[in-house]
């Protein structure tokens, strides 16, 4: 390209739109450059050539220094390409003839400021090659594009950050050059280079739209999946957002230091430029949480949102991102609430764009693992974790501090301020210190105590007595126990005894719930079962109402101002459940798992799609099912009645499996196969769906095997009802499918369409679907077209046909009907079938693997009709994904390498290097667990054997 050529300007503006814009970037350039004499002589060059003349004007005159002379060698080619930019500056800034010197003077100045230190020049010469790189590529997007203004707007600000960062760079050289500030600056230099890229893609987003809006009725459906994609911002009046739990506790007593020290490391700083985050550690009771609550509604003024996440495991935590996305805006479409993963990527998205202060508390985090896939990125913001675990004052947070137990003197103090004792009295004070003492400073159990003391109107002479002769017989009673758990169960032994006869039945009952969200509603639902006379007081609203009072008085349980649900510190669960003796322990299991089983349907005993309605109730069990089979396994319980628990698993995890959250799904079902009598329909159902757990995880070999078990059990124990038989049939035709064993898939999925037939199910749709996906991957496009042509409900064979039954299981057809067209040269049909099963799919299952599965196939499209831009922002949304679920590896892995030749196709070697060699690591780290061949070469291929062939 060379000077006449590039004369010509970038853009052609069509009235004055667009100049201010430009004006107040070349304002912003002069007031960088302010009372010196660098302005002036920047203008006095005129072109490429001048600059190049003036800077080998510059090289050293012995020209023993390599480095220089290498890295001098590699600017003209550079400048060429900064040769369309200074044009456009020349014309938008009104077609002077001296602003076209404002690039060429500027780099000169920055050229001459570096020349005297390699290093600094060779990263100033990298940051002008990345500035060139898009240069031609913007400029053939305005000879053959239609102008829109959306475009143009992009590209002014590329121009703008370009024009701007070199102003910055002279002031820094003239300025700071002496004081060897270099590695400040280079923070700058990283900073900008990622934001120009990042605007960059922008452009090429925008471009890509424009060329898809020439012919707007042919990718509407891509157009409007492009938009979907880009909101993710919050609405007017949103903010600020609050989301604490409990208001400010007036009972909160001292810890100034550990305020303090939270206040240093989060309040925001002005320009601050990277994330600010501590973590609070300690024993558990120590009151971790109390400080971060303080904290939270002490410094509302400093922050535009606080959001409360609560941490203990990857379910509460991400159903607590729900929330948050709820009340930011950021889930529009009623299908979205009920997805909590996807809410989650949203909120992060969020958190990482949003240009306001943001305090993100992660409560409860005592396994640090299940942050990873949680933690905001370096997104700029504050970050609180509470955590018994002192890792997390190491990783991932930057700070930590260290909760302590009272001393003697504050644990006085407080306990003598929470009983509204007098406080000056020298015996009060005695007497307080010594309980204090014997509670270990603990701040739960002070208030505790204090809440007991003021119920029973005991004086604490009369409490010390009262402590000591019961501590003596608990000891007693649990010999080798530690002194912390003495102190525990012998204030809570105190506080429990003295509860009314349904008080002390509400929080037995809690004891088996999760601690931290417990609604009313499941609570009340009508128990059925011999013994429930004892908790008839839960359907009744005054006496239920009466029971939750008396807790609250007691200070053993907590309501949200949010919701009005209840919440209970785990170590008043663990009291009350050291409390209650092993017949009591069964007999509340089993009316827990009678609460909880009504959310759940049944779905072995016929054969039935996804229960697709049933999906709110069961997402507002699913933490008690988990919390409850935790409480299974830490005290060894044994219901009266263990099928019925045995099947509430099964239920979750079928609840599990149609959310595609297989990680806890394969975690509980085995518990669920372990417990259920081998002959029954509840058992083959179990070991039919650790089959398609593993199916869908890639692991075609065992789950056919499971398979083969559960059609065993239901030939003999269906007794004459042929549809869970049939059932069977067709998954054993598609992990044959996936095994590309075809002949085999095909007679299996033959058995299953005769008894379908036969019985005139109305599943048959199911099984003509399978065996066109078989008939596809034996390259017979046609067929699988035609079979597929023959499902009842798809008997109009259009988009909305697939669409409007509302049922998950169709978007598969879909995806499937994409990839037949494909296979018979119909891209654009292709790209409109798969485009409207993505959007579907993100609407009603949210981030999960079949969503990553439908954007790697539109990305794919998308590339080969040269739409790169866009093809590149599907698989970087996919790869996000893929990265925080524990099965999406397989599927990063595929995107990554895909994104690395897209990257190759678009001259960007570094990137794509990148990116495959990403794809390389993870795709080896699969192959170390069975998954895939670690001698296979980097191909498609190679990629596309870590995942499944369809995904339904």
């Amino acid at each position: 390209m060379n000077t006449k050529t590039s004369s010509k300007p970038i853009l052609r503006p069509k009235g004055p739109t667009y100049s201010p814009l430009w004006e107040r970037a070349l304002e912003r350039y002069r007031a960088e450059l302010k009372e010196c004499d660098d302005y002036e002589g920047v203008l006095d060059v005129a072109s490429v050539e001048e600059l190049l003349s003036q800077v080998k004007a510059l090289e050293p005159a012995k020209a023993n220094n390599r480095t220089t002379m290498s890295t001098l060698n590699r600017l003209e080619p550079t400048l060429t390409h900064m040769n369309d930019f200074a044009a456009v500056v020349a014309l938008c800034l009104g077609a002077e003839t001296k602003t076209a010197a404002l690039v060429w003077g500027s780099i000169r100045a920055i050229l001459t400021l570096a020349l005297p230190t390699g290093d600094m020049l060779r990263d100033v010469m990298d940051m002008l090659e990345e500035l060139s790189m898009s240069l031609p590529r913007f400029r053939t997007y305005e000879e053959t594009l239609p102008m829109k203004a959306s475009l143009e707007s992009s590209l002014v600000d590329v121009y703008s950050e370009m024009t701007c960062f070199c102003a910055r760079t002279i002031n820094f050289f003239r300025n700071l050059l002496r004081c060897r500030a270099w590695p400040n600056f280079d923070v700058d230099f990283k900073r900008t280079i990622k934001r120009l890229k990042c605007l960059s893609q922008e452009v090429d987003k925008e471009a890509d739209n424009v060329r898809m809006q020439v012919d707007r009725e042919k990718n509407i459906e891509i157009l409007t999946l492009m938009q979907s994609l880009k909101e993710n911002q919050v609405g007017d009046g949103v903010l600020p957002c609050y989301l604490i739990p409990y208001g400010l506790n007036e009972r909160f007593y001292g810890r100034l230091e550990a305020m303090q020290r939270v206040v240093e490391a989060l309040n925001p700083q002005e320009n601050d430029s990277s994330q600010r985050s501590i973590a609070l550690y300690g024993m558990g009771g120590v009151g971790k949480t109390q400080i971060a609550l303080n904290f939270a509604n002490a410094n509302r003024a400093q922050f535009d949102a606080i959001l409360w996440i609560s941490a203990d495991n990857t379910i509460k935590m991400t159903q607590s991102f729900l929330n948050v996305a709820q009340h930011l805006g950021l889930i529009t479409d009623t299908r979205e609430e009920q997805d909590s993963v996807a809410a989650m990527v949203k909120v992060k998205a969020w958190l990482a764009s949003a240009r306001c202060h943001w305090l993100l508390i992660f409560n409860n985090a005592d396994n640090l693992e299940v942050l990873k896939q949680a933690w905001p990125g370096n997104s700029k913001g504050s970050v609180l974790i509470t955590s018994r675990d002192s890792n997390a004052a190491f990783a991932p947070a930057a700070h930590g501090y260290h909760v302590q137990p009272f001393d003697d003197n504050i644990g006085s103090s407080a306990l003598l301020s929470f009983t509204s004792q007098d406080q000056s009295s020298i015996s009060n004070q005695n007497i307080a210190k010594e309980i204090t003492n014997m509670l270990g400073g603990l701040p739960l159990a002070l208030r505790q105590i204090s809440g007991f003391i003021k119920q029973q109107k005991l004086t604490l002479e009369a409490f010390l007595s009262l402590y000591e002769r019961n501590a003596l017989k608990i000891h007693e009673r649990r010999g080798g126990v530690t002194d912390y758990e003495h102190t525990i169960s012998t204030v809570w032994e105190l506080a429990l005894a003295k509860l009314p006869q349904n008080a002390k039945t509400l929080q037995n009952l809690l004891a088996f719930l999760d601690p931290d969200h417990i609604e009313e509603s499941i609570l009340t639902i009508n128990l059925t079962g011999a013994d429930i006379s004892d908790f008839s007081f839960l359907t009744d609203e005054m006496d239920l109402l009466d029971a939750k009072e008396k807790l609250l008085q007691a200070a053993l349980i907590d309501r949200c101002s949010e919701d009005a649900s209840l919440s209970v510190h785990r170590l008043v669960q663990a009291a009350v459940m050291a409390r209650l003796a092993t017949s009591e322990r069964a007999t509340y299991a089993d009316v827990v798992v009678s609460m909880l089983e009504k959310g759940f349907p049944n779905t072995w005993r016929t054969d039935v799609g996804h229960q697709v309605s049933s999906w709110v109730d069961c997402e507002k069990r699913l933490p008690h099912v988990l919390f409850l089979v935790k409480q299974f396994k830490r005290y060894k319980l044994s219901a009266s009645k263990p099928e019925a628990v045995a099947e509430l698993i099964l239920g979750c995890c079928w609840y599990l499996y149609e959310r595609e959250n297989y990680e806890k799904a394969l975690e509980l079902i085995l518990s669920a196969i372990e417990n259920l009598d081998q002959s029954t329909l509840a058992y083959a159902s179990a070991v039919d769906l650790h089959g398609l757990l593993l199916l869908d995880n890639n692991n075609p070999a065992h789950a056919l095997k499971e398979f083969g078990t559960a059609l065993q059990v239901r030939e003999s124990a269906a007794r004459g009802d042929e549809s869970l038989v049939a059932s069977s049939f067709n998954n054993i035709g598609l992990a044959y499918t996936e095994i590309n064993d075809l002949e085999q898939a095909i007679a299996y999925h033959q058995k299953a369409i005769d008894i379908r037939l036969r019985t005139k199910s109305d599943r048959i749709g199911n099984s003509y679907s399978n065996t066109s996906s078989t008939l596809l991957r034996m390259g017979l496009p046609n067929e699988a077209e035609e079979m597929l042509a023959r499902c009842p409900s798809l008997k109009d064979f259009n988009d909305e046909t697939f669409l409007k039954t509302g049922n998950p299981r169709f978007s598969g057809d879909m995806v499937l009907l994409s990839r037949i067209r494909l296979q018979q040269g119909r891209l654009d049909d292709a790209i409109r079938l798969s485009s409207k099963a993505l959007t579907f799919r993100q609407n009603l299952l949210g981030n999960r693997l079949k969503t990553c599965d439908s954007l790697y196939q539109v990305a794919s499209l998308l590339q080969q009709r040269d739409n790169t831009a866009s093809a590149i922002m599907l698989l970087q949304e996919c790869i996000s994904i893929s990265e925080s679920l524990p099965e999406g590896m397989g599927y990063a892995a595929r995107a990554k390498f895909k994104l690395g030749q897209v990257y190759a196709c678009a001259g960007d070697i570094k990137s794509s290097e990148n990116y495959k060699q990403g794809a390389k690591e993870l795709r080896l780290e699969l192959a170390g667990k069975g998954i895939g061949a670690v001698e296979s070469e980097d191909s498609e291929e190679a990629y596309a054997q870590l995942v499944v062939w369809m995904l339904w």
